[in-house]
């Protein structure tokens, strides 16, 4: 799985609407957030692609709804922590490619509505992060393994996210971000049974999902982590895991764009909860990363994944805090 396809082709997009230049000049002078991937899988504890890497039948996985009860979740905490570690903006994975829905939408059951926990954990991250004057990003996947259209009901599929994101753009507030995963047109699914799980079966319509975008969030940059330069409608260029114009990790591209760059980089071993795994780089480490990343010009987007109690990792706070720290005494910070 995941070699690449030099070949490859991406689906047409003639868009002709792209953030605002008050919205674009945001993100860039940012220059710091903080990225969450938080979800039923950390309940697992073993990454949020557990679900596919494990074949974790679905009825099965379904029943860790029962078991979602992040008590421990504070968002005054959360955003003060954005703060404290002298970043501008979260981001959050509000729908990763296991399907499950961190916002109680109205088009599936597979949300957090369904948990004992049964609050609306973005209702009160954008509620805190506004009071504070911070961005709030979404990450939202394209590839579900989970819902039933993916694989047998194409432009229902198409339907039911570009309805989803509705819901997000319209329910909390301002927006200052939209990022996309899991379409990846240079990846060859040549696996025994990647066929079923990843590719899209049609077009994405992504022209009327930046247009969507656009109107209704004017503010709101949108990027693809598609492993290829912008197409028209996006905003920003990322690159996981890598500096711009590098491939290092052997699935990025080294082409780059014109449109500004992000680099998004992990903080502990993996990018969710993973007790067996644990290992939270040190702040002198990553401060290196983000220097080099400023140095190209680029946004570092900096990645914990809380535990399924609700809260991050008590070590993984104290490096963000020191990373803030060591920031403003360098003065690496504008704002």
């Amino acid at each position: 799985m995941r070699s690449v396809n030099e070949g490859y082709q991406v689906e047409s997009v003639a868009c002709s609407t792209q953030a605002s230049a008050a919205g674009l000049q945001a993100f860039v002078d940012a220059r710091y957030g903080l990225s969450m991937h938080w979800g039923l899988y950390a309940l697992y504890g073993r990454g949020e692609w557990v679900h596919y890497n494990e074949r974790i039948p679905l009825p099965e996985y379904r029943r860790r709804l029962q078991q979602f009860n992040p008590v421990r979740f504070c968002a005054e905490e959360w955003a003060d922590l954005v703060l404290e570690s002298g970043q501008k903006f979260l981001l959050i994975t509000a729908k990763h490619h296991d399907g499950f829905c961190l916002w109680p939408s109205q088009l599936t059951d597979f949300t957090i509505a369904a948990t004992p926990f049964g609050r609306d954990p973005l209702a009160e991250l954008a509620a805190a992060l506004h009071a504070r004057g911070l961005g709030l990003h979404f990450y939202y996947s394209l590839l579900d393994w989970t819902h039933p259209a993916y694989r047998s009901d194409w432009p229902a599929y198409v339907a039911y996210y570009q309805g989803q994101l509705r819901e997000l753009l319209t329910g909390y507030g301002p927006i200052a971000g939209v990022i996309f995963d899991g379409y990846w047109p240079r990846t060859l699914f040549d696996g025994p049974d990647e066929s079923e799980w990843f590719p899209p079966r049609g077009p994405l319509d992504l022209q009327g999902t930046y247009e969507l975008i656009h109107s209704l969030q004017p503010d709101a940059v949108v990027a693809n982590n598609g492993h290829i330069p912008p197409l028209p409608g996006e905003d920003y260029q990322v690159w996981e895991l890598d500096m711009p114009g590098q491939n290092t990790v052997g699935f990025n591209t080294t082409d780059t764009g014109s449109k500004p760059f992000a680099v998004w980089w992990n903080l502990n071993q993996g990018w969710s909860y993973a007790p067996s795994t644990h290992a939270v780089k040190e702040p002198g480490v990553v401060l290196a990363t983000l220097r080099q990343a400023f140095s190209h010009q680029a946004v570092f987007m900096l990645n914990v994944g809380p535990r399924p109690f609700g809260d991050i990792h008590p070590e993984e706070q104290q490096a963000l805090r020191r990373m803030g720290t060591q920031l403003r005494q360098l003065r690496l910070l504008t704002g």
